[in-house]
């Protein structure tokens, strides 16, 4: 999985080279929420039953925001290839434990819009306002430690941190405000190949997560 998304950035830098006649690249900044997703308790094969944290459950959790940058060059009208950073903390919560996550996620992603043939003909027209609704999925990585707490006495009892790939899908919506600002507003399922990102890893497969997030684009000219 990391030699195929290796391989997908550097296709992504050539074709920013080459893209010039391309519609513009987009650059933008972003605000995000980050979630931890409830998966219900696991039977392990030790015959010990997992605890499954999960965000925004209990007094050690939180509204927990990230910021990132995002990149997207057009592929033509109606597609793109997105590249997204996001940097952020994780908070969750299941009965006696607790964890904090400090979140790294690097993404590359494929985005199809709705566009009408209204859209393509006056895209560039600064007195109309469009919603370009999207769908997009992709492949990155996650850089996370974890931290995993006691909420009786609040003790650090397991950390963890590395690397693992991810997968995601999402939708969201694209509001333009003339030929050059944007705003992005989006939602993100995230499936993390690692168990580990909340501070113990009891040796499953994965572990789910949602981002969503605000994003403000500037759109260059050709």
């Amino acid at each position: 999985m990391k030699k195929t998304f290796i391989l997908c950035l550097a296709m992504l830098c050539k074709y920013a080279v080459e893209a010039q006649s391309k519609p513009p690249v987009r650059i933008g900044i972003e605000a995000a929420h980050l979630f931890d997703l409830y998966e219900g308790e696991t039977q392990l094969d030790n015959g010990y039953t997992d605890i499954d944290l999960r965000g925004i459950n209990g007094t050690n959790t939180k509204i927990d925001l990230a910021v990132g940058v995002n990149v997207e060059i057009p592929v033509g009208l109606q597609s793109s290839l997105f590249m997204s950073f996001t940097k952020g903390e994780m908070t969750s919560e299941k009965e006696n434990q607790y964890a904090k996550s400090y979140i790294n996620l690097l993404g590359l992603h494929y985005r199809k819009y709705f566009v009408n043939r209204k859209y393509i003909n006056n895209r560039l027209n600064p007195n109309v306002f469009y919603a370009r609704p999207f769908y997009q999925g992709g492949i990155g990585l996650n850089n996370f430690a974890g931290e995993r707490y006691f909420t009786l006495d609040q003790g650090l009892f397991s950390i963890t941190e590395g690397t693992c790939a991810t997968t995601s899908v999402a939708l969201g919506c694209v509001f333009e405000f003339g030929p050059r600002i944007q705003l992005l507003a989006s939602t993100d399922f995230i499936v993390n190949f690692s168990d580990a990102i909340d501070g113990y890893d009891n040796e499953k497969k994965s572990d789910l997560m949602q981002k969503t997030g605000l994003s403000l684009l500037y759109r260059f000219a050709n």
